[in-house]
């Protein structure tokens, strides 16, 4: 029934795992890794607060009007099913990853200010999911051991919270601050085929550009993990306009 509903196989749920970017920059890592979940989650809570100040007038008794404060971090809980299975796969070493996540990296430690790893949960054509956080909280729970006491099932709670204020518009073309999602650049990659494909119109890889401080959009390493933003108002698609067609500069 899931199947039919997604037309065709369910897309299988991952947590991808990033370095966390050097200094203050908005822009993650490589991928250091990722958890691949055996079972997609049954159930994703999604949440965002916003702080208003409703200080008491001392003129009445009347409840004084709301003041917006600022906006919290959007935060996101899941169930993160490990199981061995046909696929002899080491449920501990899972587990080991995501409990990682809660201590700032090695290489981190070093520089100022020290950060955990950012993480984004990468599920099909899920966006209101796909934001960049700090894991805040891992629990598991082994339900299953092998002869030799090695644990072969757990179930994961895992909390997660934004490591950004904004949040990224579920709708694209609405405009507003945040990535609407990341791209791995590999062979054969250029930011104007990059900018064709997410927003179509090659010319936006300056935008691309420039979220991440590239210098030279011709030179941008394989492996690199590049942040797509929003643009205020994304333009319509330019069937004339190629990506062969630009010219740096």
């Amino acid at each position: 029934m899931l199947s039919e509903l997604l037309g065709g196989a369910p897309v299988r749920a991952a947590l991808v795992i990033h370095d966390p970017p050097t200094g203050t920059g908005n822009a993650p890592g490589p991928e250091r890794g990722r958890v691949r979940m055996h079972f997609n989650p049954e159930r994703v809570q999604v949440g965002k607060r916003a702080h208003w100040d409703r200080s008491r007038s001392p003129s009445n008794g009347e409840a004084a009007r709301a003041q917006f404060v600022g906006a919290q971090p959007r935060t996101m809980s899941l169930e993160v099913f490990l199981d061995a299975g046909d696929f002899r796969s080491n449920v501990q070493e899972q587990v080991e990853k995501l409990l990682d996540c809660c201590a700032p990296t090695a290489r981190s430690t070093t520089a100022k200010p020290a950060s955990a790893p950012w993480v984004r949960l990468e599920w099909g054509r899920s966006r209101t999911t796909a934001f960049l956080a700090l894991v805040t909280q891992v629990d598991a729970v082994y339900t299953r051991f092998g002869h030799d006491g090695m644990p072969l099932r757990a179930t994961c709670n895992v909390t997660l919270e934004e490591v950004g204020g904004s949040t990224p518009r579920q709708n694209p073309t609405s405009g507003g601050d945040g990535p609407v999602a990341t791209h791995l650049m590999v062979a054969g990659d250029t930011l104007a085929g990059l900018a064709w494909q997410a927003y179509g119109d090659p010319t936006q890889w300056r935008a691309i550009a420039r979220a991440n401080d590239v210098d030279d959009p011709a030179r941008v390493p394989v492996g690199t993990l590049l942040v797509l933003p929003v643009l205020e108002e994304r333009p319509e698609a330019r069937p004339e306009a190629r990506p062969e067609a630009m010219a740096h500069g």
